[in-house]
């Protein structure tokens, strides 16, 4: 008892006691605990796709790697993740990591990152932009409805993502703020880190995993028929009605 007390008190101590705790180089620990979770600037993200993931086991885990402007992936989004989302959410975690097959490069002179995008600057800022909705509203009932306009409306990015705030009650005036800060900047970056570190390595975009597998198998499945996919690895006894229509 006298050494279990000694110990907390001790720990206490060093956690009050000013002593800073740095964020582990590889993200797979970033969630062990909160304390790392806020060194890492992540606890959204551990909360929501993490800690609430290992509390409901049975629900299936679909990621999605993408970049903003890549037109498969818009009209991926646009189409199965929507039909998905709003027909079968209650079994599904969804989770948007907006990178995709973009590049990046630390700049000391700045302490920043510096983004390369394959469809250009314009995707680079719209990734941004996604990537701070995501983390200012880290509920998927908030954020994929402002995903789904940006990635169904043609037009310039600024313009889309200012429109599409307003139409889903995103706070545009914040999302700025983040985009041109360097939380915005670090996030983005997190992002990049969650990407490269995929296995298997990402070959193309959109990319789909389940349950934190991809293969090609599933890939295609997905592209063609998401529901169906999500409904068939989902191995809970209280499946939506539309996978019942499915079976």
């Amino acid at each position: 008892m006298y050494t279990s007390l000694a110990l907390s008190t001790i720990l206490v101590f060093c956690i009050h006691g000013g002593l800073t705790i740095d964020c582990p180089k590889s993200s797979a620990n970033w969630c062990d605990n909160r304390e790392i979770a806020q060194a890492c600037g992540v606890v959204n993200q551990c909360t929501k796709y993490v800690w609430a993931v290992a509390a409901d086991n049975d629900r299936v885990n679909f990621t999605l790697y993408y970049e903003t402007l890549c037109p498969d992936c818009r009209q991926f989004i646009s189409t199965q993740v929507w039909q998905a989302f709003q027909s079968i959410s209650s079994i599904v975690n969804f989770t948007f990591v907006p990178y995709g097959n973009a590049r990046e490069v630390y700049r000391p002179e700045t302490q920043l990152y510096q983004f390369y995008c394959q469809h250009g600057s314009e995707e680079c800022y719209g990734n941004l932009i996604h990537t701070c909705v995501i983390s200012l509203y880290p509920n998927t009932t908030a954020h994929l409805p402002f995903i789904y306009c940006t990635e169904s409306t043609k037009g310039d990015v600024e313009t889309v993502a200012g429109k599409c705030a307003e139409k889903t009650s995103i706070d545009y005036n914040k999302v700025s703020s983040c985009v041109q800060s360097p939380v915005g900047n670090q996030l983005q970056h997190l992002y990049a880190v969650q990407t490269e570190n995929l296995q298997p390595p990402h070959q193309y975009v959109p990319w789909v995993t389940i349950n934190g597998q991809h293969t090609e198998e599933m890939e295609q499945e997905a592209e063609r028929d998401l529901v169906g996919l999500l409904c068939k690895t989902y191995k809970g006894s209280n499946p939506p009605a539309q996978c019942k229509k499915n079976l």
